[in-house]
């Protein structure tokens, strides 16, 4: 019996310093990155079961710990978070049981998921659907019911656009997929937990190709006015 009570302590001792080791940080919900969001109708308990509406897309974070700006990901539907709200967070490996992470298994799919699909992200229809999929891979008994967005736990009624149609492509897609990124979570009681992986992703960025085309439209009026001048030259 004292050998029980031993294990007993040496156990509660041993989840108590991964607590207190957790890095820890403060964070505030700015907005919608770009406005990149679409409306869902869902339900977390399967067909029939009561469903509730949210929008998916990718939100816009201030780390108030180093003053940076992050994008991230929502996991928990089921969890509150409106703009302006700042919570504390504690970090750790996906690969974690929950609630603080989400297992080895989930967080294998959702590293496939960002290792083939982030850098693509590049309007709301895109943001909805990488933040759709991760919905269904998070809340979805994969082993049971695989990942269909209109079966099993987590059932999809309805989008308001097309976000839907290319989040099953990238679930149909993901057995065949590579991870090779580290996930982690960003976990609160109270609060919607969030996704980041290392190495990070490339930056989304959908301002650079209308930059590179005013840069490319400035030098051909260059060359075409050095063109005129050394023609006005000529005649001269």
């Amino acid at each position: 019996m004292k050998l029980i009570h031993k294990l007993i302590l040496t156990f509660s001792l041993i989840l108590s310093a991964n607590q207190v080791s957790a890095t820890t940080i403060s964070a505030t919900l700015n907005s919608w990155e770009n406005g990149w969001s679409e409306g869902v109708l869902y339900s977390l308990s399967g067909v029939g079961g009561g469903g509730g509406f949210s929008s998916a897309g990718l939100f816009n974070f201030t780390n108030n710990t180093t003053g940076t700006d992050f994008l991230a990901f929502c996991i928990e539907l089921n969890e509150p978070i409106s703009f302006g709200d700042t919570a504390d967070y504690t970090l750790h490996p996906a690969t974690d049981p929950e609630p603080f992470g989400t297992g080895p298994a989930v967080a294998e799919y959702i590293g496939r998921l960002y290792t083939n699909q982030y850098a693509g992200i590049s309007d709301a229809t895109t943001a909805a659907a990488f933040q759709i999929a991760l919905w269904e891979i998070v809340h979805e008994d994969y082993n049971t019911n695989g990942f269909d967005l209109g079966a099993g736990d987590f059932i999809l009624y309805q989008i308001f656009d097309t976000g839907v149609d290319l989040a099953a492509d990238y679930l149909n897609s993901i057995d065949s997929w590579t991870n090779d990124v580290i996930v982690e979570v960003y976990h609160n009681d109270g609060a919607q937990d969030l996704l980041q992986v290392y190495p990070e992703p490339p930056p989304i960025n959908v301002s650079e190709p209308a930059s590179l085309t005013l840069f490319g439209f400035g030098l051909l009026g260059l060359t075409l006015m050095l063109r005129r001048k050394t023609t006005y030259k000529s005649n001269d």
